[in-house]
């Protein structure tokens, strides 16, 4: 007998578009079930990312996220049974590297984006748009690779030299906002909900959920003392470096940051 998703969840969905979405991850659900084979969905939101993973954890499956860049927005989810070993070059992400063909024109994210949904393309085949020293990348589901490489000539205005980019990207740095924030203690959930501008409960809710990394791990206990250097980061909502460290008069901590906000594109 064949399994079979739990398909309650879809309710969660009002729109048409977004049930069909999440009912084809639920598809790929019992695909790796009943076949006990990889799968990987499309490139997600952050909204449709964040409902999967619930449904991934409950049913207990592998998981690996992948985006083709460090710190993501778009991500596409490896499937597997669990104890299977995934590996990044299984979520079939491709970079391209972007040019005006005109020295002087500087490409922006809504004419790349603009002209890829003009060629036809739905927004599930197409990850993050960013920007590099020298034009812009993009991930991209590899299987419309080839397509892109022939057809996709033009962004805007703007004619394009298109091609694959198969080393580190040149990705510009994001300068973030350099602020200072007082707390009471240097714990983690506390310079979160500070730093974000929300509550501590709010901040205790994402530790909960998974959704905050530590220099790359993720953070598990909400009375973590933080440090200097460290590089905390909130899925969804961007990541805060911690430079330094002082107590003021009237011994709070003083902690001196910089922010990097989500852009969720």
């Amino acid at each position: 007998m064949n399994y079979s998703t739990d398909r309650s969840g879809l309710r969660f969905w009002s729109g048409k578009e977004a049930r069909l979405e999440a009912a084809h991850i639920l598809d790929l659900v019992d695909a790796v079930r009943n076949e006990e084979s990889k799968q990987v969905t499309p490139f997600l939101s952050f909204a449709m990312r964040e409902w999967a993973e619930a449904i991934l954890r409950k049913e207990h499956l592998e998981l690996r996220e992948e985006g083709g860049f460090q710190e993501a927005e778009r991500i596409r989810i490896i499937i597997a049974p669990w104890g299977e070993t995934l590996d990044s070059l299984d979520a079939n992400i491709s970079l391209l590297w972007v040019r005006a063909k005109d020295p002087r024109a500087q490409l922006e994210h809504r004419q790349i984006l603009g002209s890829l949904i003009g060629l036809g393309l739905r927004r599930e085949v197409l990850g993050d748009i960013q920007t590099g020293q020298k034009g812009q990348y993009i991930a991209t589901a590899s299987e419309i690779t080839p397509y892109l490489l022939d057809h996709w000539t033009q962004a805007g205005r703007e004619k394009i030299n298109v091609s694959l980019y198969e080393d580190k990207p040149d990705v510009c740095p994001d300068l973030g906002e350099e602020r200072r924030i007082t707390v009471n203690s240097s714990r983690i959930d506390a310079v979160i909900a500070n730093a974000f501008g929300v509550s501590r409960t709010i901040a205790q809710e994402w530790i909960t959920q998974g959704k905050l990394r530590r220099d790359g791990l993720v953070v598990s206990k909400a009375d973590e003392e933080v440090q200097a250097d460290e590089m905390i980061s909130c899925r969804g909502q961007g990541r805060i470096k911690l430079l330094k460290c002082t107590q003021t008069r009237k011994e709070r901590v003083a902690w001196q940051i910089v922010l990097f906000r989500s852009q969720r594109h």
